[in-house]
């Protein structure tokens, strides 16, 4: 009776940690899109769903934002648009509270 007390609380521990982090997840993802459609307008590429993409992708090299904040500081670089980090920054700050704050798509 203790064992299946315990594996169920186990489980329901397991659900509850399974959903904050798929949620988190989702979170990152559309501020991240948010994010890639912002640079994307300063650098030419309005609307370009192959460069959101590569944006997007390009959060998963490792862990934190420093893969994100160097692809998009490239980017900028590139495209001759003075940016710095801290702007950066800022700007995934805006993002996220707007991505927390954002229904989210079916």
């Amino acid at each position: 009776m203790a064992d299946r007390i315990f594996s169920d609380r186990g489980k329901a521990h397991e659900a509850a940690f399974s959903a904050g982090h798929d949620a988190q997840f989702r979170l990152t993802a559309r501020r991240n899109r948010l994010a890639a459609n912002w640079a994307a307008g300063l650098i030419g590429r309005d609307g370009d769903a192959d460069y959101i993409r590569e944006v997007m992708a390009s959060d998963f090299i490792e862990a934190g934002d420093a893969d994100l904040i160097g692809k998009l500081m490239d980017d900028f670089r590139a495209a001759g648009v003075d940016m710095d980090e801290a702007t950066i920054r800022a700007k995934l700050q805006q993002f996220h509270l707007e991505a927390a704050q954002a229904p989210e798509a079916g």
